[in-house]
């Protein structure tokens, strides 16, 4: 284009110098030719110029259409920040309510559970006293049962030697002075009263009678010997255990009381003891059930019968709709035997109860 401009200004600058030399004719044409790239230029620089305003038209058009979308951009930017802030401040008053009442709610949990607790222990305490007045006074109802037969059999042994004193025969004898006595002719004669001191039976000797020198005395032979303390508690035993299993639990408990209450082995005692309590719990006699098991318990606590009589006794509880006091049982057994079975047995009544 540059080249095309200057060759049109030599030529125009050239013309005066080759008007003298060209004829008329070269310098219509020369004219011709010039006009033709004047017309030819001004057509390249108005197309140019439109081309030019057009491009320049629409990247002006884009550029604000650009501008626009930019503006709506950041618009829509500073109102998702705006928005962002508001989140994170409603977040944070979130966070400090749910905190708030998180510390209200365990406060008030924490006072719950100290009144819950309060209560539990002052229950226990109460469960326990009543549990200790209920064995105490069965304790108190025994005693005094057994005084009363006591003193009935003592009584009764009285009156009987009373009248076999006064039924007895008498024997005549010369005295140095030549008068007749009469000598009544007794037997000997032992009362004794039955004391129980630390689960074994004392006999007390309270009275004797002279003894009896008359011919009439009937010896001592194998028919009439008296059988040995042992045997006659094995035989025993045997039999209370039969009325037991024959279910006459009223006849079974009067021969263990007898074993218990007599001399022998210790570990046949506690037997006895035990099916005592048995038999009172099969009668349904739970309260003095209780009493014979806590008998085993205080005072044979290493014994393997005294778990089995703390078990026992925790079901006599539960038989007497006393669930807690049988629950406090249950775990002083896991806690005093817990290797035994009935630790075991006691373990799965607490998760039942």
């Amino acid at each position: 284009m540059k080249k095309r401009y200057l060759t049109t200004l030599i030529l125009i600058g050239l013309m005066p110098l080759l008007s003298n030399c060209a004829s008329q004719e070269d310098i219509t044409n020369l004219n011709y030719h010039v006009r033709s790239i004047n017309k030819k230029l001004e057509d390249m620089k108005l197309n140019t110029v439109n081309q030019m305003q057009q491009r320049q038209a629409t990247s002006s058009g884009q550029l604000e259409q650009l501008q626009a979308d930019i503006l709506q951009l950041k618009s829509r930017l500073e109102e998702n920040a705006h928005m962002n802030r508001m989140i994170q401040e409603q977040y944070k008053e979130l966070q400090i309510s749910v905190q708030n009442l998180g510390i209200q709610q365990d406060e008030k949990l924490n006072t719950k559970l100290a009144e819950l607790d309060s209560k539990i222990l002052t229950q226990k305490e109460s469960l326990t006293a009543i549990q200790q007045a209920r064995v105490q006074d069965a304790e108190r109802r025994a005693r005094a049962a057994k005084r009363a037969a006591d003193e009935a059999m003592r009584k009764a042994q009285q009156a009987s030697i009373a009248k076999a004193s006064r039924q007895a025969p008498v024997v005549s004898s010369s005295s140095p002075s030549g008068r007749i006595r009469h000598i009544p002719r007794t037997s000997k004669k032992i009362l004794f009263e039955r004391k129980e001191v630390g689960g074994s039976v004392a006999n007390k000797t309270i009275k004797v009678n002279p003894i009896s020198t008359s011919p009439r005395q009937r010896p001592v032979t194998s028919a009439n010997k008296p059988v040995p303390a042992a045997k006659d508690s094995g035989d025993t035993l045997a039999r209370a255990q039969q009325k037991y299993r024959d279910g006459k639990y009223k006849e079974a408990y009067k021969l263990f009381e007898k074993i218990a209450s007599k001399k022998g082995p210790t570990k046949t005692k506690i037997t006895a003891r035990y099916m005592m309590g048995e038999s009172l719990y099969k009668r349904g006699e739970y309260d003095q059930a209780i009493i014979q098991y806590q008998k085993i318990i205080s005072n044979y606590p290493g014994n393997p019968q005294a778990a089995k009589a703390l078990l026992r006794q925790g079901e006599a509880f539960e038989q007497l709709s006393d669930i807690e006091t049988a629950r406090i049982i249950y775990k002083k057994i896991t806690a005093s035997y817990g290797s035994s079975p009935e630790a075991e047995t006691a373990r799965k009544k607490i998760s039942s109860l």
